[in-house]
């Protein structure tokens, strides 16, 4: 019998639709995640070396493993509410040609409940999350106990893509890549689709559909209140967009919300003591 979560199974679910979409999902959350991490501290002179690092939503651990890999900090500990399978982990490093026999020493996971996160306070230099807090039910609340657990004068570094709104902001692109499917299709409709796509793997379906389903539809402005309110300042950001077609069915909603598919930002703590 599988060990595996319905999690997990749901993630090599979507991994596969995505690879069959010429999606590389190993080497890109490997590679070139950590990079544009880095590059995008490295550009205020921040360095993750001989840091301690929490990644917040870390999934499979993929961009923890190359994070480390690249940036070579003294400790990273990865935070989900689902237990990392560091064995399926250690797999897929080795069969896309990696020679990991073990974790790197310092890379570690920890299970989080809810938006308690298993760490003392003021224990991360820098925390960084990358395309979570799109799912987080609860953003402010889980920002402030980062906020708690976040040095004086740390840093947060955050990504979301995609965006709700936005193209492909209903994270169903395998199977709608014309995009906008939260827009177009009623809940039905989708289900249909997937459920057609995918004869005899209800449970994959299952597990997208909820996920589809409790996106938290947060927008850019929406993440910037949220971070007020957890007492962090956002100090650089980059809104990730592009040329974008839409239909006039779609003309009534903000072109900020259509457009903006995605966000990068810095963030740091205000003044205030976190447990205040």
């Amino acid at each position: 019998m599988s060990d595996e979560t319905p999690q997990s199974v749901g993630f090599r679910f979507l991994r596969q639709a995505q690879q069959d979409s010429d999606w590389p999902w190993f080497e890109e959350h490997y590679r070139e995640a950590p990079q544009q991490i880095v590059d995008f501290l490295a550009g205020d002179g921040l360095s993750l070396t001989d840091l301690t690092i929490g990644d917040i939503g870390c999934g499979d651990g993929i961009i923890d493993l190359g994070l480390f890999t690249l940036a070579r900090p003294l400790r990273l500990i990865g935070f989900d509410i689902q237990p990392t399978d560091t064995a399926a982990l250690l797999a897929d490093a080795r069969r896309a040609g990696h020679d990991f026999a073990a974790l790197p020493e310092g890379l570690e996971f920890r299970t989080n409940a809810g938006t308690s996160l298993p760490a003392d306070d003021a224990t991360f230099d820098v925390l960084v999350s990358w395309s979570t807090f799109e799912h987080v039910a609860d953003p402010v609340a889980l920002l402030r106990e980062m906020r708690r657990v976040l040095k004086p004068g740390g840093v947060l570094f955050l990504q979301i893509w995609p965006l709700y709104w936005s193209e492909h902001g209903s994270h169903l692109w395998p199977w709608y890549p014309e995009g906008y499917a939260q827009l177009d299709h009623d809940d039905d409709e989708i289900q249909r689709r997937l459920r057609d796509a995918e004869p005899g793997r209800e449970a994959d379906v299952a597990f997208v559909l909820d996920e589809f389903h409790h996106l938290n539809q947060i927008t850019a402005d929406g993440l910037q209140r949220a971070l007020l309110a957890a007492d962090l300042f956002v100090m650089k950001f980059e809104l990730l967009t592009g040329a974008t077609r839409i239909t006039r069915y779609h003309a009534r909603r903000p072109l900020s919300e259509l457009g903006i598919t995605g966000i990068k930002l810095i963030a740091v703590p205000g003044e205030k003591h976190p447990a205040s």
